[in-house]
C-alpha cells in the first residue's frame, strides 16, 4: 500500500498513521531501482587500501620509461627544471635540452681539461636558466641559457658546493637574476650569493659570495632549503642537513632590501640561529643526508604563491619526513609537524634484510617519497609508509647515479652513465581516498574520490561510523546522500523513536531528489508535515509540564517566604530560574520547528495535498497551522 492510499483512509486510521505510513513510504521508495553497495570491512586490506577493480585501460600509478636519446658520451650529472633538461657529460660538455622541443639541443663547454672532469655537482634553478657546476677539486662554474661556454666563478675558489637553496621569489620572475640564494659546502659552511649573467663576453665571472654561517659540527652540508613564510614574507625558514643532523633556523631576512654585492641578508639570522641551534640528530654513522622539500601552488586572489608543504631527509636509519607548517614561529621554534622515521625497505627480490642498501638520493611528489638506489627505484606512500612501487633497471651492470624531480612540471627523472629514465606518475592520488577512509578521515577521503562509487562508499562508512557513535542526526544526513535502501535506513532510525532524527534524514533525502520525482517528493513532504506537527505537539507537552513546575515552584517560594530559611529559599530560587530557562529553550525550539514547517510547505507547495494536510492538522489539534 502506498502512502497516498493510506492518506485516503486517513480518518479511519489516523492514530496508526505514523507507523504504517512510514513503512508504506519506505516501501514506495524501495520499489525504485537502487544502486546500493554492500560495504564490507573485508574490502579494506591491511595497508588501508580498498580492493576496488580498476578499468583495464587504467595506467599504473608509476612506470619507468627509457628516454630514447643517444648520449654522445658518459653522463656525469643531470638536472631538470621547468621542462629544461641539462646534462653534463664526459669531455667537459653541457647539453641543454628543451623537453617540449626535443630536437632543440644547445651544447656548451666547461673550461677545464676535457679528461679531468669526471665528477661534479650540478644545480639548476627552478626557471631552468641558471646552472651551477662544482667539482670535488673546489672549482665552480656558472652557465646561463644561450651561452657557448660556462664561466669559472673566480671568487668561489676551493669551495665544493654540495647543496643550493634557491629563492622562491624568483621562480616566476622575469628578471635574469636568481636573487639571493644560499650555498652549502663540503666543509660545513653556508654562503650567500646571487647568480646573474652579466656580460657574455667576459671569460670569468666575479659574482660575489659571502660566508654567512658555519655549522657547530663541521660536517659536509648535504641539503639546504630556504622557504619564506606565506603570510610573513620577510620571515624565513632555512633547513640545513648533514649526514647526522637537520637544523631548523627561523628568523627575519629581508630579501628585497639587499642584493648583489651588498651586505649578506641571512648572516645575522643564521649566526643567531646556529648559536643555540634547533636540530634533529640521528645517532650512529652518517647517512646519505640528502634533503628534499615539496612545494604546492596556492592562490590568494589573482596571485599564485609557491608554499613548502613537506620535507624528507635521508638518514643512516631511514627516511625522516614530515609536514612544514608556517605560523607564528620565531627564532628557535620548529615548523615541523607529524614527523616520522621510516626504515629503508628491503628490496623485494632479497631475503637478507640485514643487507639493506641505503638510497643515494630522493625526491618528493604530493603523496610519495621516491628513493633511488644503485640498481632500482622505489616509491613509499607517505600516508601509510608502505612501498607503493619498486622497479629494478634492466641491465645488471648499469648503475643509477641520480634522481631529480621537476617541480614546475611535475616530472621525475633518473640517470645512469649511459641512459636517462623518466618515472611517469599517473593519478598518484587514485588510492588515497581508501587510506583516508581506513583512518576515518572522511572529509579527506571525499576530497580525493574519483567517482560516484567511491563517494558512496565513503559516505556509507561515515554514516555507519556516526550511527555507532550515536550521532544520529549527522548519520541521517550522511545516509541521505548514499544509495543505501531507503526502507532500511528509515526502519533503523524509527527504532530510535526520535522524530528529530527521522526528520533530519527525510529533509536531507528530499534535497537529493530530482524535480521529476513527483511521487517521491509528495510522499516525503507529507510525511515531514506529520513529523513536524508531532514534534511541535511534543514540545508543547513539555512546555505544559515545565509551566506546571514553575507554578509549583512559585507556590513553594510563597510558603518559604512565610517561614524564612536561607538554604531552602536559595534552592527554590535556583529551581525556578532553571525551569524558566528550560521553558525559554522549549519556546525557541518550537519557534524553529514552526518556521521550518512553514518554509517546507511554502517551498514545496506543489507537493502538498490540501485534504491530507487538513486531516493531519486536525488529528494533531493544529487548526492554526492549516489556517
Amino acid at each position: 500500500m502506498s502512502l497516498l492510499d493510506d492518506y485516503a483512509d486517513f480518518q479511519s486510521s489516523a492514530r496508526h498513521h505514523k507507523q504504517n505510513g512510514a513503512q508504506a513510504s519506505a516501501a514506495a521508495f524501495s520499489s525504485q531501482p537502487q544502486d546500493g553497495l554492500a560495504l564490507d570491512v573485508n574490502e579494506f586490506d591491511t595497508d588501508g587500501y580498498i580492493a576496488t577493480t580498476l578499468e583495464a585501460e587504467d595506467a599504473p600509478v608509476f612506470s619507468l620509461d627509457t628516454v630514447q636519446f643517444r648520449v654522445p658520451n658518459k653522463i656525469i650529472s643531470l638536472a631538470v627544471s621547468n621542462d629544461i633538461l641539462v646534462l653534463v657529460i664526459e669531455g667537459a660538455k653541457v647539453l641543454r635540452i628543451k623537453l617540449q622541443e626535443a630536437h632543440s639541443i644547445a651544447e656548451a663547454s666547461v673550461p677545464v681539461n676535457p679528461t679531468s672532469l669526471r665528477a661534479c655537482n650540478v644545480f639548476l634553478d627552478p626557471s631552468g636558466r641558471h646552472l651551477l657546476l662544482s667539482t670535488p677539486q673546489g672549482e665552480s662554474f656558472y652557465y646561463y641559457e644561450g651561452w657557448d661556454a660556462a664561466k669559472p666563478l673566480s671568487r668561489f675558489k676551493n669551495m665544493e658546493v654540495t647543496a643550493v637553496a634557491w629563492n622562491s621569489s624568483a621562480w616566476s620572475s622575469a628578471t635574469s637574476s636568481t636573487r639571493t640564494i644560499l650555498l652549502g659546502t663540503h666543509d660545513g659552511k653556508v654562503y650567500e650569493t646571487e647568480l646573474r649573467p652579466g656580460s657574455e663576453k667576459a671569460k670569468r665571472s666575479d659574482i660575489a659570495v659571502h660566508c654567512v654561517a658555519e655549522l657547530p659540527v663541521r660536517e659536509r652540508v648535504t641539503g639546504l632549503a630556504m622557504e619564506a613564510f606565506p603570510a610573513r614574507r620577510k620571515h624565513h625558514l632555512v633547513l640545513i642537513t648533514t649526514g647526522t643532523r637537520m637544523y631548523q633556523i627561523v628568523g627575519a631576512a629581508d630579501l628585497e632590501s639587499q642584493t648583489g654585492d651588498k651586505s649578506a641578508v641571512f648572516e645575522a639570522m643564521l649566526r643567531n640561529g646556529l648559536t643555540n641551534p634547533n636540530f634533529q640528530e640521528i645517532p650512529g654513522m652518517p647517512g646519505p643526508g640528502a634533503l628534499t622539500v615539496h612545494h604546492r601552488e596556492t592562490r590568494a586572489g589573482n596571485r599564485a604563491h609557491i608554499v613548502a608543504t613537506d620535507f624528507a631527509w635521508l638518514t643512516s636509519m631511514g627516511v625522516f619526513f614530515g609536514r612544514l607548517t608556517f605560523g607564528a614561529q620565531e627564532a628557535g621554534d620548529s615548523v615541523v609537524e607529524n614527523a616520522a622515521l621510516i626504515p629503508y625497505p628491503a628490496p623485494s627480490s632479497s631475503t637478507d634484510i640485514s643487507s639493506t642498501e641505503q638510497p643515494s638520493s630522493l625526491s618528493l611528489t604530493e603523496f610519495h617519497i621516491l628513493l633511488q638506489y644503485s640498481d632500482r627505484v622505489c616509491a613509499l606512500n607517505m600516508l601509510n609508509s608502505k612501498v607503493a612501487y619498486e622497479q629494478t633497471i634492466g641491465s645488471s651492470d648499469e648503475t643509477l647515479q641520480g634522481l631529480t624531480v621537476d617541480e614546475t612540471k611535475h616530472t621525475c627523472w633518473l640517470y645512469s652513465p649511459a641512459n636517462i629514465y623518466e618515472l611517469v606518475v599517473t593519478d598518484e592520488d587514485r588510492d588515497v581516498w581508501g587510506i583516508y577512509l581506513s583512518r576515518h578521515q572522511f572529509d579527506m577521503a571525499l576530497e580525493h574520490c574519483y567517482n560516484d562509487m567511491q563517494r558512496d562508499m565513503v559516505l556509507r562508512a561515515q554514516a555507519e561510523h556516526l550511527f555507532a557513535a550515536e550521532d544520529y542526526v549527522q548519520s541521517a544526513e550522511c545516509f541521505a546522500r548514499t544509495s543505501v535502501n531507503f526502507e532500511e535506513v528509515v526502519l533503523r532510525f524509527m527504532e530510535k523513536k526520535d522524530n528529530m532524527v527521522l526528520r533530519s534524514y527525510l529533509v536531507a533525502k528530499l534535497k537529493t531528489l530530482r524535480k521529476q520525482d513527483h511521487t517521491q517528493i509528495t510522499l516525503l513532504v507529507m510525511w515531514l508535515v506529520e513529523i513536524y506537527l508531532s514534534i511541535i505537539g511534543d514540545i508543547e507537552a513539555k512546555l505544559a509540564s515545565t509551566g506546571a513546575a514553575i507554578v509549583s515552584s512559585s507556590v513553594t517560594q510563597m510558603n518559604t517566604t512565610a517561614e524564612p530559611s536561607s538554604s531552602s529559599s536559595s534552592a527554590t530560587n535556583d529551581s525556578s530560574e532553571s525551569a524558566l530557562s528550560v521553558k525559554a529553550a522549549y519556546n525557541r525550539e518550537k519557534s524553529d520547528m514552526q518556521k521550518e514547517l512553514h518554509a517546507l510547505v511554502e517551498e514545496r507547495k506543489q507537493a502538498v495535498d490540501p485534504k491530507t494536510t487538513y486531516q493531519l492538522a486536525e488529528s494533531h489539534g493544529r487548526r492554526d497551522f492549516w489556517l
